[in-house]
């Protein structure tokens, strides 16, 4: 009896594995063929929700997620990155009077690797045709502008990571929504990416947004594929203080690269609490005139924590960021 269940442990053990190796491997293929592809075929500009923060500490940094030490967010950048602590965060996110965005994440380990779930729903308002709607294409600069009509645009995401041959790998599927007059649409996605940590340093690569268009009625729009490389650090010990950093380059097809960067300093005056500033900017040269800056604030009691940003959008209005999390 004994023998059988090791032989059927060591049987799973390697079934499991040649799983992984060649969810890694396919992985490995879909990065380098998305990133040739991507400047051989433009696509239209998809839901503005795909385009936005999906993270407080990230948006005060310059939208530059820090790597080095993910939460459950980190599904909505790289899905390699989700083993570690079990974690949940709710957030919302303002674009002046006009816009929010609501969102909540949580990751956990399984099977060996770790599994993550996330929702975001976003409201704003433009003018439209309420006859003949379409799929509308936004941006984050004209989220705090009045309009007639609301629109919807909603993300519900699930992904898997693992650890193979000393890298991390992820692979996460999502649908995306749009409700344009009273007309709705959908699309699905795939996400995927890998990462390495070497010492305090965390680098990782992902594409996002390999899908189908987004139709409503007889009109669609093809969702923007983007490629990311990013780097971060946390927890360096300067003084009395720890301080960290990240920063990313962003790429879609045919159009500028986005740069982003930004740090953060930590202090506890006593052990189990700790409040941390954050500063970042990011350059999108094709939706904002100038360069972003962003500010933020954090405080983490054993694990509670709490998290704010503030980024002011060219003359489009103030946009503010708050999440509530425990880890």
């Amino acid at each position: 009896m004994h023998i059988l269940r090791y032989r059927s442990g060591v049987g799973s053990s390697k079934i499991r594995r040649l799983i992984l190796t060649r969810l890694a491997k396919l992985i490995f293929l879909l990065i380098i063929l998305t990133i040739c592809h991507t400047d051989a075929k433009a696509q239209g500009q998809g839901p503005v929700i795909l385009t936005l923060p999906a993270n407080t500490r990230a948006m005060a940094m310059g939208n530059s997620f820090q790597l080095a030490d993910p939460t459950g967010d980190i599904l909505f950048y790289n899905p390699s990155l989700l083993a570690g602590s079990t974690s949940f965060t709710m957030s919302r996110h303002s674009f002046g009077k006009e816009a929010s965005l609501l969102q909540m994440s949580a990751k956990t380990e399984w099977w060996k690797g770790a599994v993550a779930v996330g929702i975001q729903s976003l409201g704003y308002s433009k003018n439209i045709n309420n006859i003949q709607p379409v799929p509308v294409s936004q941006t984050e600069r004209e989220l705090s502008k009045k309009g007639l009509n609301r629109i919807s645009e909603s993300v519900a995401i699930v992904g898997y990571g693992w650890e193979l041959a000393g890298l991390d790998w992820g692979i996460s599927g999502k649908i995306i929504g749009q409700g344009v007059g009273g007309s709705k649409g959908q699309a699905y996605a795939l996400d995927f990416g890998g990462s390495k940590t070497m010492g305090p340093f965390t680098i990782g690569l992902a594409h996002q947004n390999i899908g189908n268009s987004l139709k409503i009625r007889t009109s669609e729009i093809d969702l923007e594929n983007q490629t990311t490389l990013g780097a971060g650090f946390h927890n360096l010990p300067l003084g009395p203080f720890d301080v960290g950093a990240s920063a990313a380059v962003s790429k879609k097809p045919n159009r500028p690269t986005t740069k982003h960067i930004g740090g953060e300093i930590s202090w506890w005056p006593v052990s189990g609490r700790t409040f941390t500033g954050r500063i970042g900017m990011r350059s999108e040269k094709e939706v904002f005139q100038s360069v972003i800056l962003s500010f933020g604030l954090g405080f983490k009691g054993d694990a509670f924590g709490i998290d704010y940003a503030f980024s002011d959008i060219d003359e489009a209005g103030n946009a503010h960021r708050i999440s509530v999390s425990w880890q």
